[in-house]
């Protein structure tokens, strides 16, 4: 049995649970932020976001590391499966219309349902837009305990 096979989760990550791994405001935002870490490098969980992803964690990390940290930054990212626009381009259209949602959150919002997973954000207008989609999400801030019972619950 291969290690996907052991994957039971398909997660969509959020550049907000990736900027606060490197520059979070406080300490539980970085507690929330290491421990889906640690699910993804232990491939409990399988982890996708839209390519946008890089743009969005290197635009505002640039603000708080050096260069030298930012290189660091920028060739160990995590295993997450970044997914070119073209791939769901067409849904987004779709859950741009249906929701109003800012073009970011859009496209994280059509990365979960894609890949039919659940959407993970430290930000809270975004987990109500993708309320208004359907799609599984939860604001970690506040729903970190019941995120963790559904992503671990068939560990």
């Amino acid at each position: 049995m291969g290690v996907n096979a052991l994957v039971s989760k398909r997660l969509a990550i959020d550049a907000s649970l990736i900027i606060d791994l490197y520059a979070a405001p406080n300490d539980i935002r970085a507690s929330i932020a290491e421990e889906v870490l640690s699910w993804i490098s232990a491939r409990i969980v399988e982890a996708y976001a839209p390519k946008l992803l890089m743009v969005e964690v290197i635009g505002v990390l640039a603000r708080y590391l050096s260069e030298e940290d930012l290189e660091l930054v920028i060739t160990s990212f995590l295993p997450i499966k970044l997914l070119p626009e073209e791939i769901f381009y067409n849904e987004a259209i779709k859950v741009a219309r249906s929701t109003g949602s800012r073009a970011a959150d859009t496209y994280y919002i059509t990365v979960a349902s894609i890949v039919n997973g659940i959407l993970l954000t430290n930000d809270k207008r975004q987990k109500q837009n993708a309320k208004k989609a359907s799609i599984e999400s939860y604001y970690l801030i506040e729903e970190k305990k019941e995120a963790k019972q559904r992503i671990l619950q068939s560990q």
